[in-house]
Protein backbone atom coordinates (compact mmCIF):
# COMPACT_ATOMS: atom_id res chain seq x y z
CA UNK A 1 0.00 0.00 0.00
CA UNK A 2 1.71 3.30 -1.24
CA UNK A 3 0.97 5.94 1.55
CA UNK A 4 3.23 8.45 3.01
CA UNK A 5 2.54 6.77 6.11
CA UNK A 6 5.78 4.41 5.50
CA UNK A 7 8.01 7.53 6.17
CA UNK A 8 6.62 7.90 9.08
CA UNK A 9 9.79 5.74 11.41
CA UNK A 10 12.56 7.22 9.34
CA UNK A 11 10.55 10.70 10.33
CA UNK A 12 10.75 10.00 13.59
CA UNK A 13 14.30 9.95 13.93
CA UNK A 14 14.88 12.68 11.75
CA UNK A 15 12.86 15.10 13.89
CA UNK A 16 15.09 13.70 16.52
CA UNK A 17 17.81 14.26 15.21
CA UNK A 18 17.59 17.83 14.16
CA UNK A 19 15.31 18.69 17.25
CA UNK A 20 18.73 17.33 18.96
CA UNK A 21 20.57 19.59 17.57
CA UNK A 22 18.84 22.64 17.53
CA UNK A 23 18.69 22.04 21.56
CA UNK A 24 22.43 21.80 21.26
CA UNK A 25 22.82 25.30 19.18
CA UNK A 26 20.16 27.45 20.44
CA UNK A 27 19.48 26.67 24.03
CA UNK A 28 21.57 29.55 26.20
CA UNK A 29 22.06 27.33 28.79
CA UNK A 30 23.69 24.14 27.46
CA UNK A 31 21.84 21.26 28.95
CA UNK A 32 22.82 18.69 26.79
CA UNK A 33 20.28 16.30 29.21
CA UNK A 34 17.68 17.78 27.08
CA UNK A 35 19.23 16.93 23.75
CA UNK A 36 19.64 13.14 24.88
CA UNK A 37 16.01 13.22 26.07
CA UNK A 38 14.74 14.53 22.59
CA UNK A 39 16.65 11.96 20.94
CA UNK A 40 15.35 8.73 23.19
CA UNK A 41 11.74 10.24 22.46
CA UNK A 42 11.92 10.13 18.79
CA UNK A 43 13.83 6.14 19.32
CA UNK A 44 10.63 5.47 21.11
CA UNK A 45 8.23 7.05 18.87
CA UNK A 46 9.92 5.63 16.03
CA UNK A 47 10.10 1.66 17.67
CA UNK A 48 5.99 2.41 17.81
CA UNK A 49 5.74 3.34 14.56
CA UNK A 50 7.25 0.58 13.38
CA UNK A 51 5.54 -2.36 15.45
CA UNK A 52 1.77 -0.27 13.79
CA UNK A 53 3.43 -0.58 10.62
CA UNK A 54 4.04 -5.04 10.89
CA UNK A 55 2.25 -6.60 8.44
CA UNK A 56 0.72 -3.44 6.83
CA UNK A 57 3.44 -3.55 3.74
CA UNK A 58 3.40 0.17 3.27
CA UNK A 59 5.33 1.79 0.71
CA UNK A 60 6.51 5.37 -0.65
CA UNK A 61 8.03 6.81 -3.76
CA UNK A 62 6.68 4.43 -6.38
CA UNK A 63 7.55 1.69 -4.13
CA UNK A 64 11.15 2.55 -3.90
CA UNK A 65 11.12 2.46 -0.47
CA UNK A 66 9.25 -0.54 1.12
CA UNK A 67 8.72 -1.25 4.72
CA UNK A 68 8.20 -5.11 4.19
CA UNK A 69 8.57 -7.18 7.43
CA UNK A 70 12.02 -7.66 6.86
CA UNK A 71 12.92 -4.13 6.73
CA UNK A 72 10.67 -3.32 9.79
CA UNK A 73 12.68 -6.41 11.61
CA UNK A 74 16.02 -4.42 10.98
CA UNK A 75 14.64 -1.13 12.19
CA UNK A 76 13.88 -2.70 15.50
CA UNK A 77 17.09 -3.56 15.54
CA UNK A 78 18.92 -0.28 14.67
CA UNK A 79 16.36 1.49 17.32
CA UNK A 80 17.47 -1.24 20.41
CA UNK A 81 21.56 -0.29 19.55
CA UNK A 82 20.68 3.38 19.24
CA UNK A 83 19.00 3.15 22.61
CA UNK A 84 21.80 1.11 23.88
CA UNK A 85 24.36 3.87 22.46
CA UNK A 86 22.66 6.46 24.01
CA UNK A 87 22.07 5.39 27.57
CA UNK A 88 26.12 4.25 27.20
CA UNK A 89 26.76 8.06 26.57
CA UNK A 90 25.20 9.61 29.21
CA UNK A 91 27.60 9.13 31.84
CA UNK A 92 30.66 8.15 29.51
CA UNK A 93 30.63 11.62 27.04
CA UNK A 94 31.07 13.95 29.69
CA UNK A 95 34.12 11.96 31.25
CA UNK A 96 35.85 11.92 27.77
CA UNK A 97 35.01 15.98 27.09
CA UNK A 98 32.22 14.44 24.33
CA UNK A 99 29.87 16.93 23.28
CA UNK A 100 26.45 14.70 23.81
CA UNK A 101 24.06 16.51 22.17
CA UNK A 102 26.36 16.63 19.29
CA UNK A 103 26.73 12.88 19.50
CA UNK A 104 22.68 12.43 20.17
CA UNK A 105 21.94 14.23 16.72
CA UNK A 106 24.41 12.62 14.57
CA UNK A 107 23.66 8.53 15.83
CA UNK A 108 20.30 9.51 14.49
CA UNK A 109 21.09 10.60 11.33
CA UNK A 110 23.31 7.62 10.97
CA UNK A 111 20.27 5.12 12.20
CA UNK A 112 18.02 7.38 9.15
CA UNK A 113 20.72 5.99 6.87
CA UNK A 114 20.31 2.92 7.91
CA UNK A 115 16.31 2.87 7.53
CA UNK A 116 16.66 3.92 4.38
CA UNK A 117 19.08 1.28 3.28
CA UNK A 118 16.96 -1.54 4.40
CA UNK A 119 14.32 -0.17 3.30
CA UNK A 120 14.95 0.62 -0.14
CA UNK A 121 14.18 -1.56 -3.08
CA UNK A 122 16.77 0.89 -5.79
CA UNK A 123 20.28 1.12 -5.53
CA UNK A 124 20.49 4.89 -5.60
CA UNK A 125 18.16 5.03 -2.91
CA UNK A 126 20.67 2.43 -0.97
CA UNK A 127 23.20 4.59 -1.86
CA UNK A 128 21.60 7.69 -0.76
CA UNK A 129 21.37 5.50 2.69
CA UNK A 130 24.64 4.75 2.69
CA UNK A 131 26.05 8.27 2.19
CA UNK A 132 23.88 8.96 4.95
CA UNK A 133 25.37 6.51 7.23
CA UNK A 134 28.77 7.26 6.35
CA UNK A 135 29.12 11.01 6.77
CA UNK A 136 27.27 10.64 10.16
CA UNK A 137 29.64 7.52 11.14
CA UNK A 138 33.00 9.87 10.25
CA UNK A 139 31.91 12.68 12.43
CA UNK A 140 30.66 10.27 15.09
CA UNK A 141 34.15 8.97 14.90
CA UNK A 142 36.11 12.05 15.36
CA UNK A 143 34.13 13.51 18.04
CA UNK A 144 36.57 14.16 20.16
CA UNK A 145 38.55 16.51 18.78
CA UNK A 146 41.22 17.07 21.10
CA UNK A 147 41.47 13.57 20.68
CA UNK A 148 44.35 12.65 18.19
CA UNK A 149 43.74 8.62 17.86
CA UNK A 150 39.99 10.26 17.34
CA UNK A 151 41.18 12.60 14.59
CA UNK A 152 43.08 9.75 12.95
CA UNK A 153 40.57 7.11 12.86
CA UNK A 154 38.08 9.61 11.25
CA UNK A 155 40.40 10.74 8.99
CA UNK A 156 41.30 6.67 7.92
CA UNK A 157 37.59 6.12 8.07
CA UNK A 158 36.60 9.15 5.76
CA UNK A 159 39.56 8.19 3.07
CA UNK A 160 38.76 4.80 2.65
CA UNK A 161 34.91 5.65 2.61
CA UNK A 162 35.32 7.88 -0.19
CA UNK A 163 36.71 5.34 -1.78
CA UNK A 164 34.48 3.18 -1.51
CA UNK A 165 31.64 5.44 -2.46
CA UNK A 166 33.46 5.32 -5.35
CA UNK A 167 33.45 1.95 -6.42
CA UNK A 168 29.71 1.88 -5.47
CA UNK A 169 29.24 4.77 -7.97
CA UNK A 170 31.11 3.31 -10.82
CA UNK A 171 29.19 -0.18 -10.28
CA UNK A 172 25.62 1.91 -10.51
CA UNK A 173 26.74 2.94 -13.80
CA UNK A 174 27.64 0.25 -15.17
CA UNK A 175 24.77 -1.46 -13.87
CA UNK A 176 22.47 0.90 -15.20
CA UNK A 177 24.37 0.70 -18.73
CA UNK A 178 24.07 -3.14 -18.80
CA UNK A 179 20.22 -3.37 -17.54
CA UNK A 180 18.46 -0.11 -18.08
CA UNK A 181 17.06 -0.51 -14.56
CA UNK A 182 18.63 0.37 -10.90
CA UNK A 183 15.97 -1.48 -8.89
CA UNK A 184 17.79 -4.60 -6.95
CA UNK A 185 15.17 -7.08 -8.70
CA UNK A 186 16.68 -6.18 -12.05
CA UNK A 187 20.54 -6.15 -10.41
CA UNK A 188 20.91 -10.13 -12.07
CA UNK A 189 18.18 -9.78 -15.05
CA UNK A 190 19.21 -9.58 -18.60
CA UNK A 191 18.37 -6.54 -20.25
CA UNK A 192 15.24 -7.98 -21.76
CA UNK A 193 13.67 -8.73 -17.99
CA UNK A 194 13.91 -10.97 -15.35
CA UNK A 195 13.41 -13.80 -17.26
CA UNK A 196 17.11 -12.99 -19.40
CA UNK A 197 19.98 -14.29 -17.94
CA UNK A 198 22.69 -11.59 -16.37
CA UNK A 199 25.10 -10.04 -18.78
CA UNK A 200 29.02 -9.89 -17.69
CA UNK A 201 28.86 -6.23 -17.38
CA UNK A 202 26.17 -6.29 -15.08
CA UNK A 203 27.76 -9.12 -12.95
CA UNK A 204 30.73 -6.67 -12.90
CA UNK A 205 28.82 -3.68 -11.96
CA UNK A 206 26.80 -5.52 -9.21
CA UNK A 207 30.46 -6.84 -8.41
CA UNK A 208 31.77 -3.61 -7.92
CA UNK A 209 28.72 -2.71 -5.55
CA UNK A 210 29.67 -5.81 -3.55
CA UNK A 211 33.30 -4.67 -3.30
CA UNK A 212 31.93 -1.16 -1.98
CA UNK A 213 29.67 -2.87 0.72
CA UNK A 214 32.30 -4.94 1.60
CA UNK A 215 34.54 -2.04 2.57
CA UNK A 216 31.48 -0.89 4.96
CA UNK A 217 31.09 -4.34 6.58
CA UNK A 218 35.03 -4.64 6.89
CA UNK A 219 35.19 -7.84 4.33
CA UNK A 220 38.70 -8.97 3.76
CA UNK A 221 40.56 -7.77 1.87
CA UNK A 222 38.65 -4.19 2.40
CA UNK A 223 39.01 -4.48 6.39
CA UNK A 224 42.48 -2.10 6.66
CA UNK A 225 40.86 0.63 7.87
CA UNK A 226 38.30 -1.18 10.30
CA UNK A 227 40.90 -1.76 13.63
CA UNK A 228 41.97 1.65 13.37
CA UNK A 229 38.42 3.13 13.35
CA UNK A 230 37.29 1.04 16.21
CA UNK A 231 39.56 1.32 18.82
CA UNK A 232 40.14 5.00 18.12
CA UNK A 233 36.65 5.37 18.29
CA UNK A 234 34.52 6.41 21.51
CA UNK A 235 33.61 3.14 22.85
CA UNK A 236 29.87 3.41 22.79
CA UNK A 237 30.18 4.92 19.08
CA UNK A 238 32.75 1.57 18.37
CA UNK A 239 29.19 -0.34 19.69
CA UNK A 240 27.52 1.22 17.14
CA UNK A 241 29.87 0.91 14.31
CA UNK A 242 30.80 -2.57 14.72
CA UNK A 243 27.05 -3.54 14.30
CA UNK A 244 24.64 -1.30 12.87
CA UNK A 245 26.34 -0.39 9.19
CA UNK A 246 27.42 -4.28 9.42
CA UNK A 247 23.58 -5.33 9.78
CA UNK A 248 22.37 -2.95 6.49
CA UNK A 249 24.87 -3.88 4.61
CA UNK A 250 24.73 -7.77 4.96
CA UNK A 251 20.70 -7.85 4.83
CA UNK A 252 21.89 -5.67 1.48
CA UNK A 253 23.72 -8.26 0.15
CA UNK A 254 21.40 -11.02 1.06
CA UNK A 255 18.66 -9.16 -0.68
CA UNK A 256 20.24 -9.62 -4.37
CA UNK A 257 22.14 -12.34 -3.91
CA UNK A 258 19.83 -14.63 -2.80
CA UNK A 259 17.32 -15.52 -5.69
CA UNK A 260 13.67 -14.74 -5.96
CA UNK A 261 10.87 -15.94 -7.62
CA UNK A 262 10.78 -14.35 -10.75
CA UNK A 263 13.86 -13.27 -10.89
CA UNK A 264 17.68 -14.52 -12.39
CA UNK A 265 20.27 -16.23 -9.83
CA UNK A 266 23.22 -15.61 -8.53
CA UNK A 267 25.91 -16.48 -10.73
CA UNK A 268 28.36 -19.06 -9.30
CA UNK A 269 31.43 -17.53 -9.82
CA UNK A 270 29.92 -14.33 -7.65
CA UNK A 271 29.36 -16.45 -5.17
CA UNK A 272 32.08 -18.24 -4.99
CA UNK A 273 33.89 -15.15 -4.66
CA UNK A 274 31.87 -14.15 -1.54
CA UNK A 275 32.63 -17.58 -0.13
CA UNK A 276 35.71 -17.09 -0.51
CA UNK A 277 35.88 -13.50 0.77
CA UNK A 278 33.99 -14.75 3.98
CA UNK A 279 36.94 -17.89 4.66
CA UNK A 280 39.46 -15.39 4.48
CA UNK A 281 37.32 -12.86 6.74
CA UNK A 282 36.88 -15.21 9.42
CA UNK A 283 40.66 -16.43 9.68
CA UNK A 284 42.35 -12.81 9.42
CA UNK A 285 40.20 -11.48 11.65
CA UNK A 286 40.97 -14.28 14.54
CA UNK A 287 44.00 -14.60 13.66
CA UNK A 288 45.09 -11.31 14.02
CA UNK A 289 43.08 -11.07 17.57
CA UNK A 290 45.29 -13.48 18.80
CA UNK A 291 48.13 -10.81 18.96
CA UNK A 292 46.75 -8.28 20.55
CA UNK A 293 46.95 -6.78 24.21
CA UNK A 294 44.31 -4.10 23.78
CA UNK A 295 40.77 -6.03 24.49
CA UNK A 296 39.31 -2.54 22.44
CA UNK A 297 41.48 -3.88 19.59
CA UNK A 298 40.96 -7.33 20.13
CA UNK A 299 37.50 -6.77 19.95
CA UNK A 300 37.50 -4.69 16.82
CA UNK A 301 39.31 -7.55 15.10
CA UNK A 302 36.59 -10.06 16.67
CA UNK A 303 34.16 -8.04 14.74
CA UNK A 304 36.27 -8.54 11.19
CA UNK A 305 35.75 -12.09 11.60
CA UNK A 306 32.28 -12.01 12.28
CA UNK A 307 31.84 -10.18 9.68
CA UNK A 308 32.68 -13.89 7.74
CA UNK A 309 30.52 -15.78 9.84
CA UNK A 310 27.75 -13.43 9.07
CA UNK A 311 28.51 -13.58 5.64
CA UNK A 312 28.34 -17.43 5.46
CA UNK A 313 24.83 -16.87 6.02
CA UNK A 314 24.41 -14.97 3.02
CA UNK A 315 26.10 -17.76 0.84
CA UNK A 316 23.37 -20.37 2.16
CA UNK A 317 20.70 -18.47 1.59
CA UNK A 318 19.76 -18.66 5.14
CA UNK A 319 17.98 -15.56 5.53
CA UNK A 320 16.60 -16.98 9.69
CA UNK A 321 20.23 -17.64 10.49
CA UNK A 322 21.13 -14.25 9.51
CA UNK A 323 18.53 -12.11 10.61
CA UNK A 324 19.06 -14.24 14.44
CA UNK A 325 22.96 -13.91 14.47
CA UNK A 326 22.73 -9.79 13.99
CA UNK A 327 20.34 -10.07 16.86
CA UNK A 328 22.17 -12.15 19.12
CA UNK A 329 25.61 -10.11 17.84
CA UNK A 330 24.15 -6.73 18.89
CA UNK A 331 23.22 -7.78 22.49
CA UNK A 332 26.62 -9.72 23.07
CA UNK A 333 28.86 -7.15 21.60
CA UNK A 334 27.28 -3.98 22.92
CA UNK A 335 27.49 -5.56 26.09
CA UNK A 336 31.34 -5.95 25.45
CA UNK A 337 31.63 -2.66 24.75
CA UNK A 338 29.09 -1.49 27.65
CA UNK A 339 32.06 -3.30 30.13
CA UNK A 340 34.94 -1.48 28.91
CA UNK A 341 32.80 1.85 28.76
CA UNK A 342 32.13 1.36 32.37
CA UNK A 343 36.03 0.51 33.11
CA UNK A 344 36.81 4.39 31.33
CA UNK A 345 38.16 6.69 33.85
CA UNK A 346 37.93 10.61 33.45
CA UNK A 347 40.15 11.48 30.31
CA UNK A 348 41.11 7.71 29.89
CA UNK A 349 40.01 4.09 28.77
CA UNK A 350 41.08 1.29 30.75
CA UNK A 351 40.98 -1.54 27.76
CA UNK A 352 44.59 -3.73 28.18
CA UNK A 353 45.22 -6.77 29.49
CA UNK A 354 46.64 -5.51 32.51
CA UNK A 355 43.94 -3.40 33.65
CA UNK A 356 41.82 -6.29 33.60
CA UNK A 357 43.90 -8.24 35.52
CA UNK A 358 41.96 -9.23 38.58
CA UNK A 359 39.25 -7.91 37.54
CA UNK A 360 37.03 -10.69 38.94
CA UNK A 361 37.57 -9.95 42.51
CA UNK A 362 37.27 -6.16 42.23
CA UNK A 363 34.34 -5.81 40.67
CA UNK A 364 32.81 -9.17 40.00
CA UNK A 365 29.77 -8.07 38.54
CA UNK A 366 31.47 -6.43 35.59
CA UNK A 367 33.76 -9.09 35.46
CA UNK A 368 30.86 -12.14 35.21
CA UNK A 369 29.19 -9.96 32.47
CA UNK A 370 32.13 -9.42 30.49
CA UNK A 371 32.77 -13.60 30.64
CA UNK A 372 29.46 -14.18 29.44
CA UNK A 373 29.67 -12.11 26.92
CA UNK A 374 32.66 -13.39 25.29
CA UNK A 375 31.92 -17.15 25.66
CA UNK A 376 29.09 -16.28 23.58
CA UNK A 377 31.32 -14.51 21.28
CA UNK A 378 33.47 -17.41 21.36
CA UNK A 379 30.07 -20.33 20.59
CA UNK A 380 30.54 -21.83 23.96
CA UNK A 381 26.69 -23.26 24.78
CA UNK A 382 24.29 -22.46 26.63
CA UNK A 383 25.06 -18.91 25.46
CA UNK A 384 22.95 -17.36 22.63
CA UNK A 385 26.64 -16.99 20.14
CA UNK A 386 26.69 -21.03 20.38
CA UNK A 387 23.30 -21.29 18.68
CA UNK A 388 23.52 -18.56 15.96
CA UNK A 389 26.39 -20.07 14.99
CA UNK A 390 24.93 -23.36 15.09
CA UNK A 391 21.86 -22.26 12.75
CA UNK A 392 24.14 -20.71 10.66
CA UNK A 393 26.83 -23.36 9.96
CA UNK A 394 23.81 -26.40 9.77
CA UNK A 395 22.51 -24.19 6.92
CA UNK A 396 25.54 -24.10 5.06
CA UNK A 397 26.15 -27.91 5.18
CA UNK A 398 22.53 -28.34 4.24
CA UNK A 399 23.12 -26.14 1.07
CA UNK A 400 25.99 -28.15 0.14
CA UNK A 401 28.74 -25.77 1.26
CA UNK A 402 30.53 -28.15 3.78
CA UNK A 403 33.76 -27.01 3.25
CA UNK A 404 32.66 -23.70 4.14
CA UNK A 405 31.11 -24.71 7.44
CA UNK A 406 34.15 -26.64 8.31
CA UNK A 407 35.83 -23.42 7.25
CA UNK A 408 34.16 -21.67 9.76
CA UNK A 409 33.97 -24.35 12.89
CA UNK A 410 37.73 -24.25 12.47
CA UNK A 411 37.80 -20.19 12.79
CA UNK A 412 36.05 -20.19 15.97
CA UNK A 413 38.29 -22.53 17.54
CA UNK A 414 40.80 -20.24 16.72
CA UNK A 415 38.69 -17.24 18.29
CA UNK A 416 38.03 -19.39 21.58
CA UNK A 417 41.78 -18.39 22.47
CA UNK A 418 41.70 -15.22 22.65
CA UNK A 419 38.43 -14.81 24.06
CA UNK A 420 39.76 -16.58 27.22
CA UNK A 421 42.97 -15.33 27.28
CA UNK A 422 41.00 -11.90 28.42
CA UNK A 423 38.60 -14.53 31.08
CA UNK A 424 42.31 -15.39 32.05
CA UNK A 425 43.51 -11.85 32.79
CA UNK A 426 40.37 -10.99 34.67
CA UNK A 427 39.79 -13.97 37.29
CA UNK A 428 43.27 -15.68 36.92
CA UNK A 429 45.91 -12.57 37.49
CA UNK A 430 47.01 -10.27 40.29
CA UNK A 431 46.07 -5.80 39.73
CA UNK A 432 48.91 -3.62 39.93
CA UNK A 433 46.23 -1.21 39.92
CA UNK A 434 42.74 -1.75 40.51
CA UNK A 435 40.51 0.95 38.15
CA UNK A 436 38.49 3.92 39.37
CA UNK A 437 35.14 3.99 38.44
CA UNK A 438 34.19 7.53 38.02
CA UNK A 439 30.94 7.07 39.81
CA UNK A 440 27.55 5.34 39.81
CA UNK A 441 26.17 4.95 36.24
CA UNK A 442 22.47 3.10 36.34
CA UNK A 443 22.31 3.75 32.56
CA UNK A 444 24.98 2.18 31.38
CA UNK A 445 24.01 -0.99 34.12
CA UNK A 446 20.87 -1.31 32.64
CA UNK A 447 22.31 -1.60 29.04
CA UNK A 448 24.69 -4.38 30.30
CA UNK A 449 22.25 -5.98 32.02
CA UNK A 450 19.37 -6.03 28.80
CA UNK A 451 22.35 -7.53 26.81
CA UNK A 452 22.90 -10.22 29.47
CA UNK A 453 19.25 -10.60 29.73
CA UNK A 454 19.18 -11.12 25.92
CA UNK A 455 22.66 -13.34 25.25
CA UNK A 456 21.24 -15.96 27.95
CA UNK A 457 17.49 -15.69 27.07
CA UNK A 458 18.37 -16.16 23.46
CA UNK A 459 20.64 -18.73 23.80
CA UNK A 460 17.73 -20.95 26.01
CA UNK A 461 14.18 -20.08 24.88
CA UNK A 462 14.99 -18.56 20.69
CA UNK A 463 11.80 -20.13 19.98
CA UNK A 464 9.55 -16.86 19.61
CA UNK A 465 12.20 -14.10 18.11
CA UNK A 466 12.87 -17.30 15.47
CA UNK A 467 8.89 -17.65 14.93
CA UNK A 468 8.98 -14.10 14.27
CA UNK A 469 12.11 -13.90 12.23
CA UNK A 470 10.71 -16.84 10.12
CA UNK A 471 7.53 -14.81 9.75
CA UNK A 472 8.91 -11.48 8.19
CA UNK A 473 10.80 -14.03 5.26
CA UNK A 474 7.61 -15.78 4.86
CA UNK A 475 5.92 -12.68 3.65
CA UNK A 476 9.13 -11.49 1.44
CA UNK A 477 9.37 -14.75 -0.48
Amino acid sequence: MTTFMALAPLLAVVSGALAALLFEAFLKRKDHGVSAMAAIISLFTAGFLIVRSWGLELAYFGGRLALDPLALLLMAVFVLIATFVLLMSLEYAPRRDINLGQLCGLLLLAVSGLMIMVSSTDWLVVFLGLEVLSVASYALTGIRRNDWASSEAAAKYFLMGSFAGAFFVFGLAILFGATGDLSLAASLSGPGGPAGSPSLASVFGLGLIVVALFFKIAIVPFHMWAPDVYQGAPTPVTAFLTIAPKAAGLVVLFRVLTPLPGRGGTPSLLMQAVAVAAVLTMFVGNLAALRQKDVKRLLAYSAIAHSGYLLVAVVAGDGTGLVFYLIVYMFMNAGAFGVLAALSGRGEEHTWFADLAGLGRQHPWLAASLAIFLLSLAGIPPTAGFLAKFYIFSAAVAQGHVLLAVAAVLASLIAAAYYLKVIVAMYMQDAELEPVLDRENPALHLVIFLCLFGVVQLGLWPGNLLTLIRQAFIALF
